[in-house]
Formats: structure tokens, sequence, C-alpha cells
């Protein structure tokens, strides 16, 4: 039996999740407008600040086995997951220790002197970051478990919400929910993780060690083929703001971080159709990698149109939207939101789009050198941007560059899909 034959369908799988991204969006969109009337405009551009170098810095801890582990668990079998998982465990034991002073670091550099309490916040900072980067969602996402394990996020988020609306009065308090809620996630996934492994295996298992010093090197190895990946594709959404913190104010970062979330947030409820793509596309490949592409395409395209859809929508109904928010978030400043907004919505359409191409390139292993070279091409636009073309554009012209990081991007995939595939016709020349 192949892997596709055993795939879930999509009537199975997509409802539960996408009743979880439903409630994660309502944390970018009332949540954190919430958070910007309760601590004012300085306070939530503290808050952005470290949610975003939280996120950033969580990449080092994930250490990019969302990308390099999830096509191995697609096709591996009990013993197989048994070595991935305990190989992705030890590496992220070592990797969340790096966090600890690159939290400091940042602090330091991108607020020298500025910070209230720098040590805390910098410890805020890496707890996140290690909580943020621990899921298990590699896994899950191989092993076709997202849609059970929706119901767990849709209890934790729910929970979170609630908990923000009554507790919530302070960056502290919302980082501390924030922590609890990531960290509450991480653990239940690798429990999850665990049980699958035995349950499945030929002869269990009571007890799984997943730590595994033998494993460290190969772990790494496997992880960090893929985190400047993760590195620089958090160009465009962490550490486009993290670079500008040097010398954005915090009002500009503020705004370019609510608009950045609001259209993230719109981007993150298509992940359950991501989810679901990215193991069908990697089981195609038995069948031929023309047969996957001809799958990808045809999401990609779908992925288009409703980006725009949802673009257009928007935009129709920014005078109905902001007339609420006028009443009910007075402290928001809208007129800067709305122009932030019109650039930065233009990544709905190309990134709905291209995302399916770019799982198809991952799925395939052969365009890893491609995948690689492109998004570290989109992330060095996007931070040089960042750092030295902002500076007197503020939070629009940040938004331009995470467009122009965007597009870099997609013309490097393409070029290098067509060198690979050059490369290949020589071969076979030969």
């Amino acid at each position: 039996m192949t892997a596709n034959a055993t795939l879930p369908t999509f009537g199975r799988s997509l409802p539960l999740v996408f009743a979880a991204a439903s409630v994660r969006l309502l944390v970018p969109l009332i949540v954190l407008p919430l958070m910007a009337v309760r601590v004012g405009s300085a306070e939530f551009g503290r808050l952005g600040f470290i949610l975003v170098w939280s996120g950033l810095l969580s990449l080092m801890v994930e250490c990019g086995f969302l990308a390099s582990a999830t096509r191995l668990v697609v096709l591996a079998d009990a013993p197989q997951r048994r070595l991935i998982a305990q190989r992705v465990f030890t590496a992220r034991c070592v990797m969340s220790l790096t966090v600890v002073p690159l939290a400091f670091a940042a602090v330091l550099w991108a607020q020298p002197g500025a910070s209230p309490a720098p040590v805390a916040e910098a410890a805020g900072i890496a707890a996140l970051a290690c909580a943020l980067g621990w899921p298990a969602n590699w896994y899950l996402q191989g092993r076709h478990l997202l849609a059970r394990w929706a119901r767990v996020e849709l209890v934790a988020y729910g929970l979170f919400i609630a908990l923000c609306f009554v507790f919530a009065h302070s960056v502290v308090a919302y980082v501390a929910l924030q922590w609890a809620l990531s960290s509450v996630l991480a653990i239940t996934g690798w429990c999850w993780l665990r049980l699958d492994v035995v349950d499945a295996a030929d002869r269990p298992e009571p007890r799984m060690r997943l730590w595994a010093p033998a494993e460290l090197m190969p772990g790494l190895r496997l992880g960090l083929t893929m985190l400047p990946v993760s590195l620089a594709g958090a160009a465009y959404s962490f550490a486009l703001p993290a670079s500008a913190s040097h010398h954005l104010p915090k009002a500009e970062l503020g705004a370019y971080f609510m608009a950045d979330r609001w259209v993230r947030a719109l981007l993150s409820a298509a992940d359950p159709v991501f989810s679901v793509v990215y193991p069908r596309i990697v089981a195609l490949f038995e069948t031929g990698a023309r047969a996957a592409l001809r799958y990808a395409a045809r999401w990609a395209v779908a992925g288009v149109l409703a980006g725009g859809l949802v673009l257009m929508t928007g935009a129709l109904a920014w005078p109905h939207l902001a007339a609420l928010a006028a009443e009910r978030f007075a402290n928001l400043d809208l007129p800067r939101l709305r122009t932030v907004l019109a650039v930065l919505g233009w990544l709905l359409p190309l990134l709905l789009g291209w995302k399916f191409i770019g799982y198809w390139m991952l799925g395939s292993g052969r365009f890893d050198n491609a995948y690689r070279h492109c998004a570290m091409a989109g992330g060095v636009v996007g931070v040089a941007g960042a750092l030295f073309l902002v500076q007197g554009s503020g939070a629009v012209g940040l938004a331009w560059v995470a467009i122009a990081a965007e597009g870099v991007v997609i013309v490097t995939a393409l070029i290098g899909i067509a060198l690979t595939l050059g490369v290949g016709v020589r071969r076979r020349a030969r």
C-alpha cells in the first residue's frame, strides 16, 4: 500500500483544523487590539518587540525540523519515526541553550539603554522562544494527526483568549499567558508523539527514551540543513521588525506589528490546507514529480484567487471596520494602520499561491538547494532593507521591504528550479 492510499480525506481532516485556525485567528484580530488599548502605544510597541524577537529566536529551537523532519515522517515506519523523534528531541535540547545569550544580545542591541528592565525582558524573550520552538507539529503533520490535535488547540486557545480578557492588563501578564499556552501545547504534543510511536511499534516499549546523546549530531545535521531556510523565511514576519527595532520609533513598530499580525493571521487561516496538502505532495512523488507539480499548481492557482478575493474584500470592508474599531479601540492609529495594510495586503495572493510551489520543491528533496537559496536571498533583502532602507520611511517602508523580499524569493526559486532541471537534463544526455 502506498503512503498516498493511507491519507485521510479532506472531509475528515479539514473541519476541525479550520475550527482551531479560526480560534487562533481571534488572537491577532481581537486580543492584540485589546492589549493596544489597555497598555498604550509605547507599551504595545514593547510587547511587539518581545513577541517579534521571541518568535524569531524560536526558530533556533525549532531548528528547521518542520521542513526537514516532516517529509521523513510521512513515509517512515514506527522504528524510523522513533529514531527521528530522538534526534529532534536531543537536538532541540541543545539548541534551546542558544536562545539565552541571543535574547540578551537582542535587548542590548535593539534598545540600548532604553529598556526599563533589560534582564527581565531578555529572560521573557528566551523563555517564550523556547516554548514557541518546541511543538511537535512536524510529527503530527507528517502522521496526519492534526485533525485530532485541533481539539486540543481549540480548548487551549479558547482558554488563553478568555484568560487574556480577564488578566492581561500588562505586557508581563500577556507574555506569561502566552508562555503558559505554548508550553502546554508543546508538552502535550510530545506526549502524544510518544504514545503514537509506542502504539505503532511491533514491540511496544513502555518507556520510550527521547533523550539520546548518540543521536545529537545526526539530529543537528537533519535540522541545520533547513534552519537557514527557516531563519531567512522569517525575514518577512519576524526578522524585518526585529532588525528595524534598532531605529524604528515604538509607535511605528507597534503599527507595523499590528498590521503584520493581521495579515499573518489571515495567511494562517490557510495553514490547515497547507498541512493537509503537503503530505499529499510528498506521497505523490511516488507517482512522479509531474503529478506532484500538477497537484501543487492547481492549489497555487486557487491560492492566488483566494488571496486576491480576501484583499479586495478587505479594501471594500475597511470603512465599515474602521468605524467599528474607532468606537471600540480609540487608541488605535487607524489611518497609519490602513496605509501599512494597503501594502502588506499584497502578501495574501503572493504567499497563498507561492507556498504550494514551495512545498512542492521541499517535498521533492531534489530542489533543496534551490529552496535554501531562494529563502536566504529573500532574507538578505528583507534584513538589509529593514536595517538600511526604512529609517526615514517608517512602517510603510518596512511593509514595502516585506513585499520586495517575497518577490526576490519567488524569482530566485524559479531560477533555481530551472537550473536544477537543466543540470538533470545535461546529466541524462551524457
